[in-house]
């Protein structure tokens, strides 16, 4: 939940600073319904009863709906910001598969969010405690937004870079994508 921080403080950072909700209104996303069925599906997949049921299929079924978000997200490259989202994601998708399709969580985060070392659910869901046998740790979750905060969670170094990303995305958005001077490419005089 911390890309919801990220958008919130993206609109704010726009507005300040002379941005228009016309221009975020305005900006063509490709392939748009192909994330949002992926992030969809996900939501059902984290939600009972589906979460309850799906069993073996769970990670398999996390990592296509992962690969659907990502290529939406690969297509809109050009987009301000993007490629950190898509970094970010790359980072995510691969701690993910080399997890068995699973997100691995640090004890110590989750201990800092519910009080215990344990993922709170025996449901399928996103995240495994991370231990030994975890792959590429320190791309997991491993910080932790904490309660009270709204929408209190773990989060991971992917999301940092999405969330920053997407802020990106939403300020250079509303000043109709202007790129910063160091990406522009230079006018040439003859």
């Amino acid at each position: 939940m911390l890309l919801l921080y990220a958008v919130i403080l993206g609109v704010i950072c726009g507005l300040v600073s002379g941005g228009k909700f016309a221009a975020l209104g305005s900006t063509h996303i490709r392939l748009w319904p192909v994330a949002l069925i992926g992030l969809f599906c996900q939501l059902l997949l984290f939600s009972s009863p589906l979460a309850a049921v799906v069993g073996p299929w769970g990670p398999s079924l996390y990592v296509v709906s992962t690969v659907l978000v990502l290529m939406a997200m690969v297509v809109n490259l050009r987009q301000p910001g993007f490629w950190l989202i898509i970094l970010g994601a790359l980072a995510n998708f691969t701690v993910i598969v080399a997890n068995g399709g699973q997100m691995p969580a640090a004890p110590a985060a989750w201990a800092a969010l519910n009080g215990v070392a344990a993922v709170p659910t025996t449901d399928f869901s996103n995240s495994i405690l991370a231990g030994p046998q975890t792959v590429l740790a320190f791309l997991g979750d491993n910080f932790v937004l904490p309660r009270p905060l709204p929408l209190a969670n773990v989060f991971s170094l992917g999301d940092v870079l999405i969330g920053v990303g997407a802020a990106m995305f939403i300020v250079q958005s509303m000043h109709g994508r202007v790129l910063p001077r160091l990406l522009r490419p230079q006018a040439t005089h003859g």
